[in-house]
């Protein structure tokens, strides 16, 4: 994918070419301080990190996530309080998409010079958008903008009995994992603002068919940004599944709002299978394609039974620290 994780797997359609030009920009180096080798951060209180951000002269409040590209994503109004400005002429462009809030959206975008507290400035893609994209912040900026050699994200202490996870990243500058799922590669990424685990429709085919989940008659939702509502059926883990090393807990994969009426005639949410490539398997009509990149967010199902979790810049993977209980361990 161009981009990765969160953003590209939500927002893919709008978020690729609103980032394209502003990634191909000339670099702009920001001033030169050495950064440390260990930064820690501590989650609040709803299990996610939050730490002060500058933009230009104005210091906002930012949830780190922990998948997707180096981006800066604001509320429209901290973005104007910081005296943001587009980029001229293409910096503004106006969305429809199930995937957006409200279902349409202005996005605007350009590089800003950050300064996250206690870390060397960067520059970085700055996009904000007139819909809410979070409720809790003003923002959302990657772990990945955080210019230290390592991040640790510590959930708690550590309890006696904890063992090291190590999951590999796709490469230098990203955050996502690979791995292979049957005859798919999938996308893999980490996000503690979610509460289980979620997957669009060609991930969740390819556990079923390799026999390693089933498919239950529930339905839940994802709701990544406010006013949205994504529908998932949940599927069910075969005893000892793991992705990525990890143990699974509460599986959805991503429906189609008619396929979740079917599942559910009390299913309400805000997207319509037309809308949403997630929700796509496969097409007999092979001039269409099969949908989006199987991908897969591993929620707090899983992560909460973790006390620290690090981003581990120069390793170029994560470092998972958990105590697993015995029903997700085995």
């Amino acid at each position: 994918m161009k981009a990765a994780a969160l953003l590209a797997l939500v927002l893919a359609p709008v978020l690729t070419p609103v980032l394209a030009p502003v990634l191909n920009a000339a670099p702009v180096l920001a001033a030169k301080v050495a950064a440390p080798p260990v930064f820690t951060l501590k989650v609040a209180a709803n299990g996610n990190p939050y730490m002060p951000v500058t933009v230009k002269q104005t210091t906002l409040n930012i949830r780190i996530a922990l998948g997707f590209d180096t981006a800066l994503i604001l509320n429209q109004p901290p973005a104007e309080r910081a005296g943001l400005k587009p980029f001229p002429f293409f910096g503004r462009r106006n969305f429809k998409n199930a995937l957006i809030p409200g279902g349409e959206a202005t996005f605007r975008f350009n590089l800003a010079s950050i300064t996250p507290a206690g870390l060397p400035s960067k520059k970085v893609p700055a996009v904000w958008v007139s819909r809410p994209i979070a409720a809790d912040a003003d923002g959302i900026l990657t772990i990945g903008a955080l210019k230290a050699a390592q991040v640790d994200v510590v959930l708690r202490d550590t309890p006696p009995g904890s063992q090291t996870y190590v999951l590999k990243k796709k490469g230098t500058g990203e955050t996502g994992i690979k791995s292979r799922i049957g005859d798919e590669e999938v996308d893999i990424s980490l996000e503690l603002n979610n509460p289980t685990t979620v997957m669009n429709a060609r991930a969740g085919e390819a556990l079923v068919k390799a026999g390693l989940a089933r498919r239950a008659n529930e339905v839940g939702y994802w709701r990544p940004f406010p006013g949205v509502a994504l529908p998932w059926q949940k599927l069910a883990p075969k005893p000892g599944l793991t992705i990525a090393g990890l143990p699974m807990r509460l599986l959805g994969a991503r429906v189609s709002e008619g396929q979740a009426k079917a599942i559910d005639a009390a299913a309400k949410g805000t997207s319509t299978a037309s809308d949403d490539e997630d929700t796509v398997t496969v097409s007999a009509d092979r001039k269409r394609k099969r949908g989006r990149d199987p991908w897969i967010l591993i929620g707090r199902d899983v992560l909460d039974e973790c006390s620290r979790i690090s981003f581990d810049r120069a390793g170029e993977r994560w470092v998972l620290t958990c105590k697993f209980s015995p029903a997700g361990a085995g």
